[in-house]
């Protein structure tokens, strides 16, 4: 607590905090769980404000969401499953899997 009273310490520390980049540990391998998956989010979302806070989430475990259903889309991500929309068909078509929010929190 001395040491760090006196000015002259303190400007030393904060002339090294300068150099120093701090970055946070991925310590838990759950954390990247969507890893090289894409996700395409159609429809009304009911468990999240809206679908940007579903896509931070999905981008935050490392998965990426896209607005059109692709052959490389691993998910499509829709309450209303059996809903004829154009997104739902073109998945059917290409055999990506239809999910519900309550299905991506349990893959969570």
């Amino acid at each position: 607590m001395d040491y760090f009273s006196l000015d002259k310490n303190n400007l030393a520390v904060d002339h090294l905090l300068e150099e120093v980049t701090i970055e946070k540990e991925q310590t838990d391998e759950g954390e990247a769980v969507f890893q090289g998956m894409t996700f395409v989010i159609t429809g009304s979302v009911e468990r999240f404000a809206n679908r940007k806070e579903l896509q931070e989430l999905i981008e935050s475990k490392g998965g990426k969401a896209t607005g059109s259903v692709t052959a490389k889309t691993t998910y499509l991500i829709n309450n209303d499953v059996s809903s004829n929309s154009s997104k739902n068909k073109k998945a059917k078509e290409l055999g990506v899997p239809i999910i519900s929010e309550e299905d991506f929190l349990r893959m969570l």
